[in-house]
């Protein structure tokens, strides 16, 4: 037998063997931390070139630019309730003389 059939059997031998690896660790998730999920998004050929090279400018990968864009927008809705809350406690305590000269 050739020295590269010897090797190829022996590899194969411990490979079926093998009682570890890779297939038995588990990662391990903070504790409390949310269990992530994926989404998936049609763009056109144009958007995603698009959506890249903005990335790039931002010196972020494709996905993790997406995903801050996103997140971005759903906390202007929290933006937006923290802005009206605001607005009325200070219509509430500033004199009206003072909200006329701010409009």
């Amino acid at each position: 037998m050739s020295d590269i059939t010897e090797m190829i059997e022996r590899a194969a031998a411990d490979a079926e063997n093998h009682q570890g690896g890779p297939g038995q660790i588990r990662g391990q998730r903070r504790a409390g931390a949310a269990t992530p999920a994926v989404l998936s998004v049609r763009l056109t050929a144009e958007q995603l070139a698009e959506l890249a090279v903005r990335a790039e400018a931002a010196g972020q990968p494709t996905s993790a630019y997406a995903r801050s864009i996103l997140l971005d927008a759903l906390s202007a809705g929290d933006r937006d309730k923290i802005a009206a809350k605001l607005e009325a406690v200070l219509r509430h305590t500033l004199a009206p003389e003072v909200l006329a000269r701010a409009s």
